[in-house]
Formats: structure tokens, C-alpha cells, sequence
């Protein structure tokens, strides 16, 4: 190979190496942070406080529900439980991870609902396992684009 060859690579080296990283622990702490947000707009009872983090394209899965695709569907979802006037949702995080490039974070929770079901006379609770994926695009807030939560015994 001659050096005209490596001359030729060499702006596609420079180029990779001029590539961002974020820090995975100072993302992850910013990402807890937007979800404790979404937390407290959920007692608070403010819808837009909630579907601020949702993605147009989103996926909700929630226990006993049929999944909710997309920010009208997840409004639709939210807007029946944000009716109910004994729910009180307790969030601990769990395990979670950032990607170095700033732009993909996972989270994991245990919930705790309190709600009164259709048809009963009083509030119950439900644990529940969750899963969010973050995605941060061009320069805009956090948002959720998957959203799993599963029933445990």
C-alpha cells in the first residue's frame, strides 16, 4: 500500500475519533430524573405532565390492558387512570444503564398502584415490574418510546 493510500484514510480516522461520549452514569442520573417527573405528574393528576415524556410512537404495556400504541392511545390510557381519585402510584428504582453516546438509556422499576378497580368497593394494590426505554433525539428532552410494565405475584 502506498502512502498516498494512507494519506487518503486518514480524514475517516480523524473523523472517528472526533465522535462525542457521554458520560452513562451522568445520563442515567438525568433520565431517573425525568422519570421521577412523570411520577409526580401522574400524582398530581396532570395528564400533560405525563404524555411530556412519551414519544409520538410509543408503546405502553400495562397489566390487564391490551398495549397502547402511540401518544393518543397512552393519553387514552393514562386519562382512565388518572380518573381513578384513589390511585397512588411508589416507584423504586432498580437496575438501569446509558449508553455512551447520550442518546439511549434503560430503566427499571418496581411500582406500587393503589387503585380501586371497576366494580369494587375498595382500593387494592398491585406490584408491578417495569422496563422503560429512553431515547434522547437531536437535542430534545428525554422521552419514553417503550414502556413495559408486568403484573408481580
Amino acid at each position: 500500500m502506498t502512502i498516498h493510500r494512507y494519506l487518503t484514510l486518514a480524514p475517516l480516522v480523524l473523523l472517528a475519533a472526533c465522535g462525542t461520549s457521554a458520560d452513562p452514569g451522568a445520563t442515567l442520573d438525568t433520565v431517573r430524573m425525568t422519570e421521577q417527573a412523570e411520577v409526580e405528574a401522574i400524582a398530581s393528576d396532570d395528564i400533560d405532565g405525563v404524555m411530556r415524556v412519551y414519544a409520538e410512537d410509543a408503546v405502553l404495556v400495562s397489566p390487564n390492558a391490551a398495549p397502547a400504541k402511540g401518544a393518543t392511545a397512552i393519553r387514552a390510557a393514562f386519562t382512565e387512570m388518572l380518573a381513578d381519585p384513589s390511585l397512588a402510584v411508589e416507584l423504586t428504582p432498580g437496575p438501569g444503564w446509558a449508553a455512551t453516546s447520550g442518546d439511549l438509556a434503560v430503566t427499571t422499576a418496581t411500582l406500587r398502584f393503589a387503585s380501586t378497580p371497576e366494580g369494587a368497593d375498595a382500593p387494592t394494590t398491585m406490584t408491578v415490574a417495569n422496563t422503560t426505554t429512553w431515547r434522547k433525539a437531536n437535542g430534545a428532552p428525554w422521552q419514553i418510546v417503550a414502556d413495559y410494565n408486568a403484573a408481580v405475584p
